[in-house]
Parts: structure tokens; sequence; C-alpha cells
């Protein structure tokens, strides 16, 4: 594993991340008509439900962000073809594309189709590139399998006795969770008062992650 691959699962990033994933819920959810970023489960429900109830128009507001889903992970397996001698590459390059397409977003008010379908492509490979904090697999995307394997390893942990190192795991896991509330919490405060402007606060949220990431790779590489 080289530098940047393991620098890429430092907790401070996966929480960077898991922030960034909380606001792109809250903000789709919010300003652009009840679709989520990242939960396909939610929009394809909705889906079903417009569907029956005749209203075309909110019924397609949850397929874009499906298209982006499929064309996300498409175009992470092309990525991954492509720079096969470099692991770390593809992440990289995703979380860069996702900090332009946020900053573009921000800049400049996109027709709704390439809003959602380009927030759910980016979202998509966020969450194909980074799974790992630590030695601990985890979604930046979404909270219910953080908070499911945070509780699992509080209870194993405690029950029938103590072991520290599962209860560090727990609490590292519980701090993701924790941050995609407070991501959400901050896209629901923002969006109603800026609006698309509001993506600055999550391009900047990745801007300190890829830092983060370089930061602990020269660390790593200066270390004897």
């Amino acid at each position: 594993m080289n530098n940047i691959e393991a620098a890429k699962t430092h907790p401070i990033v996966a929480i960077l991340l898991t922030l960034n994933g909380g606001f792109l819920d809250a903000f789709t959810y919010l300003g652009h008509g009840n679709v989520f970023a990242n939960s396909m489960t939610g929009n394809i429900v909705m889906l079903a439900v417009n569907l029956a109830g005749g209203d075309m128009h909110q019924t397609l507001r949850h397929i874009w962000p499906l298209i982006g889903f499929v064309c996300g992970i498409f175009a992470a397996r092309l990525l991954q073809l492509i720079a096969w001698r470099h692991p770390s590459s593809p992440a990289i390059i995703s979380l860069v594309f996702e900090i332009a397409f946020l900053a573009l977003a921000a800049l400049k008010e996109l027709p709704e189709f390439w809003l959602l379908a380009g927030v759910a492509f980016v979202a998509t490979q966020q969450s194909t590139f980074f799974t790992h904090s630590g030695n601990q697999t985890y979604s930046s995307v979404m909270t219910t399998g953080n908070l499911r394997r945070c509780l699992q390893l509080l209870f194993e942990s405690t029950i029938p006795r103590v072991k520290a190192a599962g209860l560090r795991d727990a609490a590292g896991l519980g701090a993701i969770s924790l941050s995609f509330v407070l991501g959400a919490l901050a896209g629901g405060l923002i969006t109603h008062r800026l609006h698309d402007a509001a993506l600055w606060l999550p391009a900047a949220l990745l801007l300190a992650a890829l830092v983060e990431i370089y930061r602990h790779a020269r660390a790593a590489y200066a270390t004897p």
C-alpha cells in the first residue's frame, strides 16, 4: 500500500468526506425537490410513489440521480482500468473532479438535470474510492451501515468483557455517523439561505480532505 493509499484511510479524511455526504443529501432534498443525492433506495421509493400518483415531473426528478449513479459506477470502473498501475490515482482524480464540479455548480446555476445527476455521479465515485477509515469499512454518503457497525462493535466490545480496541473502532464509526448528521444539519441551514451557492462549503470540505491526504502521505514518506 503506497503512502497516498494509506493516507486516504485517515479518520480525519473520513470525517470530512462524510460531512460532505450529509450536506449534499440535505442540499438536494431541500433545494431541489425532495431528491436524495446519495440514497438511491430513497429515490427509487419516491420514484415509484410519484409514478403511482401520476406526478411525472417529480418522477423525473428522481430518475436524474439514478442516471448519475449508474454513470458514476461506470466511470469509476474506467478509472480503475486506466490507472491500474497506480491504485490511488482514481481516488485522487475523482476527488479533484468532485471539487471542481461543486465549485462550478456554486458559481453557475446548472439545469436541474445536470445538477442532480452530477451530484449523484460525484457522490457515487466518492463512495466507491473511499471505503476505509483505518481498518474499518465505512460509507461517506450514507449512515445506516456506519451506525449499525458502530453499535455492533460497542456491544461486542463490552459484552461479556471490555475490549479496548473494539471500543476505539466503535468510537471512530460513531464520529463518522455524527459527521453525517452535522453535515446534513449544515446543509439544511445553509441551503435555505444560499441555495446553489451553498455548494461552496462541501467543495471546501473536499479540498480540506485532499490537503489532509497529501499531508499525511508526505509525513509517512518523511518517516524513516
